[in-house]
């Protein structure tokens, strides 16, 4: 009994040891991947498409929460990069969102707009000044006394700004005029690495058709998947072709441009390359008019992230590397209403609900404009005029969300005033996705299947996003493999990288920690 004590000690021992040396090993390069509209049901059933060395290796190896989810609404794909990156929801971020509507001027205005510097490769003059909190990247340059090397790559500005953050080094995106990769004067000089890769990659053409037989994907339709042919000249059709499996190969062609460029890496302070791929459907079309298209995605994107992982290791060891993997938390869907299988659903107009408003609460306290302007479920009123009539704010925002309640379509209504004191989870939720500078006075909650119509402000579709779960993977730092699907928040993912690091968390941070 005392030989097998004794065994046992020795193997507990031996196993602390090497858990403590891996835990020991100096971190070289943090690899933060974020997919727009990756989602757990999808990762998991088209797992027959992948290779070993991809999705597979990272879920096999590493720890994996299958259930994430962001606890506020209206998410999209800024909302959600700026609450991983910095730990805080839109409430405290100020990022609600890739747009919102200025009320000084009642336009829309980006999430990155900044008149005070210049686009390189763009007309667009964009910086970070509206994420109000720091992200884990700007923690790891105060931790280096600013040492770190900090790169961003994505398809779009807004995801690219907010995952680099406030001290990023370089941050790039593809502008959607002219196919050239981008970025601002805020970050300094546009690299000569990412001009040579412009010259290289503006202008080719692209083609993309499934990489299997078609016979090997799935049938979600009520005809057998017919094969697909895309094609796309460099120059054209930009925001189509950021909704395909070339565009997130081009993405990690220029990963890798940076980590052989930038030498990141290679010495012993650490550096940050973020990376964002897209897994939605094609051109934003139903899934059912294109079956086939989201599970190539899927299958490309996992050889492309196997590809990353191959050269990452080639130049630095992956025993050196940690890296992330999550979503944005969201599904754009597609036009289809559910008329065709008489499914709940329906349209919201704004415009009519805000003249209808008018009305109402004219004939209750005067005419006059109350809704001076509106956008993605949100109205905004007219405090100025209000506060001229000598009108208690509170009384007609009150008569207005009782209108509100009674339109076919709308599930809830909620104003700052219902969301103060003390909150239920619920009541916490929705406040998460409130921000006093930037959001309406009164937002709607629609009723399942049902959309927002055009939107006259934006002159485009806002079509309601749904959450979904997301994988969430961190892969390296000494993690042990392990799986839970224990329902998690992704607001954790940016303290959980500072513990691993052993720097602060970013500030304003939920406080929360993986168990």
């Amino acid at each position: 009994m005392r030989i097998g004590f004794l065994i046992i000690l020795l193997l507990s021992a031996a196993i602390n040891t090497s858990a403590q040396q891996q835990d020991d090993k100096k971190i070289k390069l943090v690899i933060s991947i974020n997919v727009d509209q990756l989602r757990s049901d999808f990762l998991y059933e088209f797992a027959g498409l992948y290779t070993p060395n991809g999705f597979l290796r990272l879920m096999r190896e590493g720890r994996t929460y299958s259930n994430g989810y962001y606890e506020f609404e209206q998410i999209d794909r800024a909302s959600a990069t700026a609450t991983l990156m910095t730990g805080t929801p839109p409430y405290v971020s100020g990022i609600v969102g890739s747009q919102w509507l200025d009320r000084s001027s009642l336009r829309l205005i980006n999430c990155t707009d900044d008149s005070r510097h210049k686009g390189l490769y763009t007309n667009d003059a964009v910086s970070p000044a509206k994420l109000r909190s720091l992200t884990i990247t700007d923690e790891m340059k105060r931790a280096t006394r600013g040492k770190a090397k900090v790169c961003a790559i994505a398809p779009d500005c807004d995801v690219a700004v907010m995952s680099g953050g406030h001290a990023a080094d370089v941050v790039l995106w593809k502008n959607d005029d002219t196919g050239y990769w981008c970025s601002s004067s805020y970050y300094g000089e546009f690299p000569s690495w990412a001009a040579a890769m412009n010259k290289k990659i503006v202008g080719r053409s692209s083609t993309w058709e499934p990489f299997y037989p078609t016979e090997i994907y799935q049938n979600y339709g009520e005809k057998a998947p017919k094969a697909f042919y895309h094609s796309f000249n460099g120059k054209s059709n930009i925001r189509s072709y950021k909704t395909t499996a070339c565009m997130n190969s081009e993405v990690t062609e220029m990963a890798i441009a940076c980590l052989r460029s930038g030498n990141m890496g290679l010495d012993d302070i650490t550096d940050f390359l973020s990376v964002t791929y897209y897994a939605g459907n094609f051109n934003m079309e139903p899934m059912e008019d294109r079956p086939i298209e989201v599970q190539d995605i899927y299958a490309r994107l996992d050889m492309t992230i196997a590809e990353l992982l191959a050269e990452v290791n080639s130049r630095i060891g992956l025993d050196n590397v940690l890296i992330t993997l999550s979503s944005t938390g969201y599904v754009v869907e597609g036009e289809d209403t559910g008329d065709r299988y008489r499914l709940p659903s329906g349209t919201i107009q704004l415009d009519r609900i805000s003249a209808l408003l008018n009305v109402y609460l004219s004939a209750i306290f005067g005419k006059g404009q109350y809704v001076e302007g509106y956008h993605n479920s949100q109205l905004y009123m007219n405090r100025r005029m209000i506060e001229s009539m000598k009108l208690d704010k509170l009384d007609v925002i009150s008569h207005a969300v009782e209108f509100l309640k009674t339109y076919e379509g709308i599930e809830d209504v909620f104003t700052i005033y219902r969301l103060g004191g003390l909150l239920s989870p619920e009541m916490q939720y929705v406040k998460n996705g409130y921000n006093a500078n930037c959001s309406g006075d009164i937002w709607l909650r629609l009723m399942p299947g049902w959309k927002i119509a055009k939107d006259v402000a934006s002159a485009s579709n806002l079509v309601r996003r749904s959450s979904v779960f997301f994988p969430m993977i961190i892969w390296g730092g000494g993690i042990l493999p392990s799986h839970t699907d224990e329902i998690t928040s992704a607001d954790i993912m940016a303290p959980e990288i500072a513990r691993i690091l052993r720097i602060r968390r970013p500030n304003d941070n939920c406080l929360r920690m993986f168990k």
